[in-house]
């Protein structure tokens, strides 16, 4: 949390064999990064960079991928210990499991039928498009487009060059084959959009205005709507959620000043007494000390000076201010 890069490092002395031709197989749910670049140390203490960077799609889904740690290159050494870098943005992520394994087709065709009927998410940052499921780290309507283009070109080929050869059926029926794909694929993106709608006019449009939630975006509005209310106008605040709430909080409660660990517009120096918490439960209010506490892991940090929390409108949702006194001693 907080910084633009996370690395995670594996314990050294794994001792496994470049020449076998290992994959990195990760299940992980980001909340913010946009990439995953992978390194490697060989026995000999050498890093090496796995070329490809490994995209993550803005949803709200576990994802599985599989990744070649020696797909561009011959290695005769042993992959002695792994770093993984996830980068590109402030926040965090959840990984449930990390393998480093041969590569299993049985295995991987599995992850890939459940990576096919995965829900999908309507985000702001992509609001006007849909996720199409990976398959070896590219969109699968990227490789139905290529496949496509490559059976139209030899289909043409074999037409002119003789209409009646056993060829020209062959590659009739397997762009037959790949239009029935195409058409499955578009009915299950059709049935993603139809569940997205669904859930807008179920959270959205049908509710009264104190209900309404947007998906995605949750009950923001109602949280801009608190925070108006007992954040005085001209005042600074800090703010422990990034993207996408980050730009428009600064945007909905201006003249306020908003800072977080993505975007700040505080003057420095300036005492910033208020704290507004919405749906984090890693930042917790300690009782006994008064203060604020952010926690990570088993990590317990102190990121306040004493105060109260001054209102709440859900259990990991309230605003909390310094003490005044405090306030004006600084």
């Amino acid at each position: 949390m907080g910084g633009e890069e996370l690395r995670l490092i594996s314990p050294s002395g794994l001792g496994i064999p470049a020449a076998e031709k290992p994959y990195l197989r990760i299940r992980f749910r980001p909340q913010s990064p946009r990439y995953l670049r992978i390194f490697w140390i060989d026995g000999a203490g050498r890093p090496v960079l796995v070329p490809d960077a490994v995209q993550i799609p803005f949803d709200r889904n576990f994802h599985t991928r599989w990744i070649p740690l020696t797909e561009k290159r011959e290695y005769r050494d042993t992959i002695e210990r792994i770093s993984l870098y996830f980068g590109g943005r402030p926040g965090w992520v959840e990984i449930d499991f990390i393998e480093v394994r041969p590569f299993s087709l049985s295995l991987y065709l599995s992850d890939q039928w459940r990576e096919f009927w995965l829900s999908r998410h309507l985000h702001p940052g992509t609001i006007n498009s849909l996720q199409s499921p990976q398959i070896f780290n590219k969109p699968f309507v990227t490789w139905l487009n290529k496949l496509l283009l490559i059976i139209l070109v030899i289909g043409l080929i074999f037409y002119f060059k003789t209409k009646h050869s056993k060829r020209v059926k062959i590659a009739t029926k397997i762009g037959l084959a790949v239009l029935i794909i195409w058409i499955i694929y578009d009915i299950r993106e059709t049935y993603s959009m139809f569940t997205i709608a669904k859930d807008i006019y179920e959270s959205y449009v049908k509710p009264p205005p104190a209900e309404k939630t947007f998906p995605a975006l949750g009950d923001f509005y109602r949280m801009v709507d608190f925070a108006e209310k007992h954040i005085p106008l001209n005042e600074s605040y800090n703010f422990y959620q990034g993207w996408p709430f980050d730009c428009r909080l600064k945007y909905y409660l201006y003249p306020r000043r908003i800072n977080c660990n993505t975007t700040s517009n505080i003057v420095p120096g300036e005492p910033t007494p208020y704290h507004l918490i919405y749906r984090n439960p890693e930042i917790l209010y300690d009782p006994v000390s008064r203060r604020l506490i952010s926690r990570e892991g088993r990590n317990r940090t102190y990121i306040s000076a004493p105060g109260r929390i001054i209102s709440r409108m859900g259990p990991a949702t309230y605003i909390f201010r310094e003490d005044l006194n405090i306030m004006e001693t600084k």
